[in-house]
């Protein structure tokens, strides 16, 4: 091992002092409704992730993007605002050549639930444009969802055979009601249900237009390098939400409509493929965004990818913005605590430098109680 390397892996398992709060905040009026993005915490790796614990815990997902700035999987913001990988140990050592069966190698989604357990979506592959096509397939085992609970302990490791995640299908997201899991297949396009209690799975829509991405739609310039200038393909099933009542399972890929189910009709078994079809309802073209959230409400959050904003829309299709931010810069997977929005950004603050503060940044947006008509509600305790 070069000394290079030893000096990253040093710093990736050491713990970062991070200030939680930062002093500029951006704004909007939005009829009537005064709203400011404000950055609650600052981290020295890119996170696509943020999730908070009912007692205000941050965990940040960080996926594995370059090959020359080693971070951790999985951190969690200690009360004295410390940054730490979370859990440690061997689940944040993966590298190149180490089995990726109980280390996470590449984690696209961090969610907390009503219970304050942690799951995580590990998709078990790098990025063929960035690390070469042998680490662009999971090895046996390596793609799986992990629970965690606050000490750090592995409630359980979830894999899938091929009649579930068949061979090319990649776990992007996961959402959970009760027992019942939902889970976004955005390799081959398609959901799946997993019933924890009876550990039986469903696969539903698969490679079908609705959980498909359009081939021939236009892709941001912005996400031109991503993957290490490798052309981008667009995701097919991604973004992936649950209402609050477990009774209506959204998704979309970014270059399609938002669509729309009841997890009645996906979870049974006696409607075939293209009866299921049928009941899917298409909830209106959206802006192409790389994250999402859903409020209590049903509120639909999107985290555009482009243009610097974050729009909401309702159960009745009405769309507004909550904020536009010049700082917003290809925000991701956001997370809604009590009436606090917090959404990562993928670059870096335009402050950053050698001896700067970490420069990543984790904004929070209060939200207010409604925008342009529209009732916004908190989070979704399930």
């Amino acid at each position: 091992m070069t000394m290079k390397r030893r000096r990253l892996l040093a710093a990736m398992a050491s713990a970062v002092a991070l200030p939680l709060v930062g002093a500029r905040a951006g704004r909007a009026e939005q009829a009537g409704a005064h709203v400011e993005a404000h950055v609650a915490l600052r981290s020295p790796w890119m996170a696509n992730q943020v999730a908070v614990t009912s007692d205000g815990t941050f965990f940040l997902g960080l996926p594995r993007y370059a090959k020359d700035k080693l971070s951790p999987a999985l951190a969690r913001c200690e009360a004295d605002g410390v940054l730490r990988p979370f859990p440690g140990n061997d689940w944040n050592d993966w590298a190149p050549g180490k089995d990726g069966a109980e280390r996470f190698v590449y984690l696209n989604s961090v969610h907390v639930f009503g219970d304050d357990t942690i799951w995580c979506v590990d998709q078990g592959a790098l990025s063929a444009g960035v690390f070469g096509p042998d680490l662009a397939v999971p090895q046996p085992g390596a793609q799986k969802i992990v629970q965690l609970d606050l000490s750090g302990e592995v409630l359980r490791i979830l894999r899938f055979d091929e009649t579930i995640l068949p061979v090319g299908g990649q776990m992007n997201d996961l959402r959970r009601h009760g027992d019942l899991l939902y889970i976004a297949d955005s390799g081959l396009g398609g959901l799946i249900v997993h019933d924890l209690a009876t550990g039986k799975s469903l696969r539903r829509l698969s490679g079908v237009k609705v959980t498909m991405a359009d081939p021939d739609a236009h892709i941001p310039a912005v996400l031109a390098h991503v993957k290490g200038d490798a052309t981008f393909h667009p995701p097919n099933s991604d973004l992936i939400e649950l209402t609050a009542d477990g009774k209506w399972l959204y998704w979309a890929s970014p270059t399609r409509p938002l669509w729309r189910v009841r997890t009645k009709a996906l979870r049974d078994v006696s409607l075939s493929e293209e009866a299921l079809a049928e009941h899917v309802q298409n909830m209106g073209a959206m802006p192409f965004s790389g994250g999402s959230a859903m409020d209590d409400l049903g509120n639909f959050y999107f985290c555009e990818t482009t243009t610097n904003r974050l729009e909401v829309r309702s159960p009745e299709g009405k769309t507004v913005t909550l904020l536009e931010d010049e700082r917003l810069v290809r925000p991701d997977g956001g997370f809604i605590k009590d009436r606090t929005f917090y959404v990562p950004v993928k670059v870096p603050l335009a402050e950053a430098g050698d001896n700067a503060a970490p420069p990543y940044a984790i904004y929070s947006i209060a939200l207010p109680d409604a925008v342009d008509g529209v009732r916004l509600g908190s989070q979704i305790r399930t």
